[in-house]
């Protein structure tokens, strides 16, 4: 147990008087740096902590339109869903940024990791009740988005 201890406490004191050189020339061979660099089109669907039949109606079509439609997508990690509770406090943010008035569907356009651009989806409202409407809506501006209309 001690020889471990020491073998942990020297490869950690020859990482931090590296400064790190050696984490930081492997880091870009790695899947997860890759990742980071690719363009990628995230979906959030909004939540708060009460949800209704419609919002979790709405929930359910923009997952299953996804799924149909960009199943290679998902798969590569080019298209994501994340589904995000706005009343929990680390998330209150989103409110502001994406100027949410009511629960919604964004999509938004992710270059090397940060956001270049995004759209707010307020007609899955009124085409909750319509799938192909609603799928078709989806399907349109995760397009446009991906082809430079901008916010």
């Amino acid at each position: 147990m001690r020889k471990s201890i020491r073998i942990i406490a020297l490869a950690l004191s020859v990482f931090a008087f590296s400064g790190g050189a050696a984490l930081a020339e492997e880091a870009p061979a790695s899947g997860q740096a890759q990742r980071v660099e690719q363009s990628k089109t995230r979906v959030y669907y909004f939540h708060g902590n009460m949800r209704c039949k419609t919002c979790k109606k709405i929930e359910a079509l923009t997952k299953k339109t996804l799924e149909e439609g960009f199943a290679t997508q998902l798969k590569d990690g080019s298209v994501e869903l994340q589904v995000v509770n706005v009343d929990e406090t680390e998330n209150e943010h989103f409110v502001e940024e994406y100027q949410l008035a009511t629960r919604s569907v964004v999509v938004s356009k992710m270059e090397g990791g940060k956001e270049t651009k995004w759209r707010r989806l307020d007609k899955v409202w009124q085409l909750v009740h319509d799938e192909p409407a609603f799928s078709d809506y989806l399907r349109t501006e995760i397009a446009a988005l991906n082809q430079g209309a901008g916010s």
